[in-house]
């Protein structure tokens, strides 16, 4: 058998949607359609307007972009109890790259820095839709409580917030009854590539797991995910992941910051 080559080191990066160009985001919404079918091109570029930042993953010896992940920030109040979320918008990476954590580790790695910065007493949430269990997996591999979870259902805070979101950032695509979104649009869903799972996988306790959970995830049926960031809600792993000394990261005038790949 000949032995892959090996992958390129990447640079990881943050960045305001000012900071991106034409031509980044021509290649951001390049490796998006490599997974996704019927996203407009037009309403892609009107999302990342609406960012608080997205997170940048380049061939550090060519400068390519492999991945990126886009999020927003958004602040509310749920039954007297301020709250706060970043929603990950999408968070997509080529394929040779699989098995790489850095992207995700990078971006939630700030999210827990500015949650445990905040000194207002605001609660921080971590949100995202899952199409597939690669998605999904990082709610049990990094948090103790999280929605879904296949044994304990969430409690009235949590699901208000994941409802609230929901509708925010879903509107009538999501429904309240089993936290899923349902785009309904024609010609809009996964690509052949994504929706093909991997036959040494389909035994997979973890994969079976997901699929109850969303049993309509070839049907491009997203289901919302959502945890706390907080440290007594990090798994022994995720304490690993974002130690007490936190990520920092300040973006420059220009709007970008680099940091080295987490792994």
């Amino acid at each position: 058998m000949t032995a892959r080559p090996p992958l390129p080191p990447l640079r990881t990066s943050f960045a305001e949607p000012a900071a991106l160009t034409p031509g980044r985001r021509a290649a951001m919404f390049a490796l998006l359609s490599v997974w996704f079918e019927g996203y407009g091109e037009d309403y892609f570029n009107e999302e990342l307007e609406d960012l608080d930042h997205c997170v940048l993953q380049e061939d550090s010896e060519t400068g390519d972009l492999v991945g990126f992940a886009t999020v927003y920030r958004q602040t509310m109040e749920i039954d007297g109890t301020p709250v706060g979320a970043f929603h990950t918008a999408h968070c997509i990476l080529e394929r040779r790259f699989w098995g790489s954590n850095g992207l995700v580790r990078a971006m939630v790695a700030e999210m827990v820095a500015r949650a445990r910065a905040d000194r207002s007493g605001r609660l921080w949430y971590w949100s995202y839709s899952a199409v597939g269990y690669r998605s999904y997996r990082y709610m049990p591999m990094l948090f103790l409580r999280h929605t879904p979870h296949p044994d304990v259902a969430p409690d009235d805070l949590d699901r208000a917030v994941r409802d609230h979101i929901g509708r925010e950032c879903f509107a009538h695509y999501y429904d309240a009854g089993t936290g899923t979104v349902d785009w309904q649009w024609q010609g809009y869903g996964l690509t052949e590539e994504a929706r093909a799972i991997s036959e040494a996988k389909l035994d997979s306790p973890a994969v079976a797991q997901f699929r109850r959970i969303n049993p309509r995830w070839a049907d491009s049926v997203e289901i919302l995910c959502l945890a706390r960031l907080e440290d007594a809600n990090l798994t022994p792993f995720g304490r690993r992941w974002f130690p007490d000394t936190p990520l920092t990261l300040t973006l420059s005038p220009g709007g970008r910051g680099d940091i080295t790949t987490l792994e």
